[in-house]
């Protein structure tokens, strides 16, 4: 699943070729992918124009004239591809293997835009959605999700506020928790935890003050570094230019059982942690 740097990376690239236009109309050939009533999607959607592309933790927000947001969760398998009139391909999300034209077996929802472009969704295992709000309920909609670790609000306080709930859990489990921080998943937790130098097992009761302040510094430096590499390339992730993310080849510790720690040269373990493959340097983090 796309984490909050692949997501950001989807949403600047799309903001450039969707904001101020028109959406013609919309064909949902799988109706299962819609959280809201089919006439409400339809009504709120076609015929109004795409103000603003965006981001709340994992999800994309598209605001719109009508006075409601479009939310789309790409969850596993879903990809957005738009393209132009002329046949120019931006794709984001998860490519699919052998498949390279639009619209193909796995597209479930189009958009028509103004300017001849188009909007497909595409889900090999159907997991995503597509969901309408009204734009001044979306706050709301979105309350239990819980801050934007780069807001410029998201201080040391806010981590150990969050965390402060979560005495007895693992740090790796109140992490990927999105109720604790918005937009981390499985490699951004394990990158964040190297850099801090603390040990994924760990609970969270067990964290010193200034260990909590570490985290935050590092959780915020991993995912400007990522963001700004475009996210991850693992799998067949790939960002609305159809290219790879550039993370995959700085990454430090996730995916990298058995090689050598970047600091003390010791191998790096693989463990299972609240349910996914942990990895960490057993001599570095304590």
């Amino acid at each position: 699943m796309p984490e909050l740097p692949e997501v950001q990376t989807i949403v600047n690239d799309l903001q450039l070729v969707l904001k101020g236009k028109h959406i013609l109309s919309i064909k949902v050939a799988k109706p299962a992918l819609l959280r809201s009533p089919r006439l409400l999607f339809y009504n709120k959607v076609q015929g109004s124009t795409i103000k603003m592309v965006s981001r709340r933790a994992k999800l994309l927000l598209f605001n719109l004239s009508s006075g409601y947001t479009l939310l789309i969760h790409l969850k596993m398998t879903g990809q957005l591809v738009w393209q132009s009139k002329q046949g120019q391909l931006k794709a984001g999300g998860h490519s699919i293997v052998g498949v390279t034209k639009v619209p193909n077996k796995y597209t479930y929802i189009t958009i028509n835009l103004s300017d001849g472009s188009k909007l497909y969704y595409n889900d090999v295992r159907q997991f995503g959605y597509f969901k309408v709000v009204p734009t001044a309920e979306v706050k709301q909609e979105l309350s239990l999700l819980g801050p934007e670790p780069l807001s410029v609000n998201f201080r040391a306080s806010s981590l150990s506020q969050q965390l402060s709930r979560r005495g007895r859990t693992t740090i790796k489990a109140a992490l990927l928790n999105q109720q604790v921080i918005a937009g981390l998943g499985n490699i951004y937790v394990d990158e964040s935890l190297y850099s801090a130098k603390i040990r994924p097992t760990r609970r969270v009761s067990s964290l010193k003050e200034e260990e909590v302040s570490r985290l935050w510094r590092s959780i915020r430096q991993v995912l400007t570094r990522a963001v700004l590499a475009r996210g991850t390339s693992f799998s067949n992730y790939r960002d609305a230019h159809g290219r790879p993310g550039g993370y995959w080849s700085r990454r430090l510790v996730y995916g990298r059982g058995g090689e050598p720690c970047r600091r003390c040269r010791r191998p790096i373990k693989r463990i299972v942690t609240a349910g996914r493959g942990t990895h960490y340097c057993p001599h570095c983090q304590k």
